[in-house]
């Protein structure tokens, strides 16, 4: 996937390296430490960011000379307990002049696409050997490309699809009553159609009546569908 797959870490100059700002925003206090240290070893001048509020991190990015921010999408919650949403932070970062190249596990590609129409420069997975991660981020600090013209088409193609998707959903889920979403919020619980009566305290005629009409607004064909649906959410 990356353009300098095949390259020697020799091969990757990066000019006053010690002038290189590299930001490490990754909650994976084991990874984040070894990388930034195999960083600092390069010359790089590498930090891991203040995690315990987002506005910390984008304060910490105004203070120091801007560079590339390596950005892990899953990086759960804050010290104040708020979703990090990594996907938000392209923008933001990118408006304070930052390049960003995400690091990320497999299975988000929805996101990382996300990321990539967001501004980021290109993507390299946590399980990349630490000599390749290096060659992506060596590269990314001094400007050059980590990915083909092709590949970054084929991200902004899935981009473009799941927000299609994600459009449609939202179209299909308006015609809900405010009912019907509590309905389906307990059966996104493993409630039953029992279940959900007593808690609503009416027939269980009438539950299955809005269940009924849930799967027709939906369009789908199953309890398990509607559910699926519900939970389809990549931010």
């Amino acid at each position: 996937m990356e353009v300098l797959a095949g390259a020697d870490l020799r091969s990757v100059s990066v000019q006053r390296a010690a002038d290189v700002s590299v930001l490490v925003l990754d909650n994976h206090e084991l990874f984040s430490t070894v990388l930034m240290m195999a960083l600092r070893a390069r010359g790089l001048n590498a930090h891991r960011a203040d995690l315990t509020r987002i506005e910390a991190v984008l304060l910490q990015a105004e203070q120091l000379p801007a560079g590339l921010v390596l950005l892990d999408l899953n990086l759960g919650r804050d010290g104040q307990g708020r979703q990090v949403n990594g996907v938000h932070l392209v923008r933001a970062l990118r408006a304070r002049r930052w390049a960003v190249l995400v690091v990320t596990d497999h299975g988000d590609e929805d996101r990382v696409a996300a990321a990539i129409a967001a501004g980021a420069a290109g993507v390299v997975a946590k399980s990349a050997s630490l000599r390749n991660l290096l060659i992506m981020v060596l590269a990314a600090s001094a400007g050059q490309p980590v990915m083909t013209e092709s590949e970054r088409h084929a991200w902004l193609t899935r981009d473009r699809g799941y927000r299609a998707r994600q459009h449609e959903r939202a179209r299909r889920f308006e015609r809900l009553s405010a009912r019907e979403r509590e309905v389906l919020e307990l059966m996104a619980q493993g409630r039953r159609a029992t279940a959900i009566a007593e808690h609503f305290v009416v027939s269980l005629t009438t539950v299955r009546t809005q269940i009924r009409a849930i799967l027709v607004k939906l369009e789908v064909n199953s309890q398990l569908e509607a559910v699926a649906l519900a939970a389809d959410d990549r931010c």
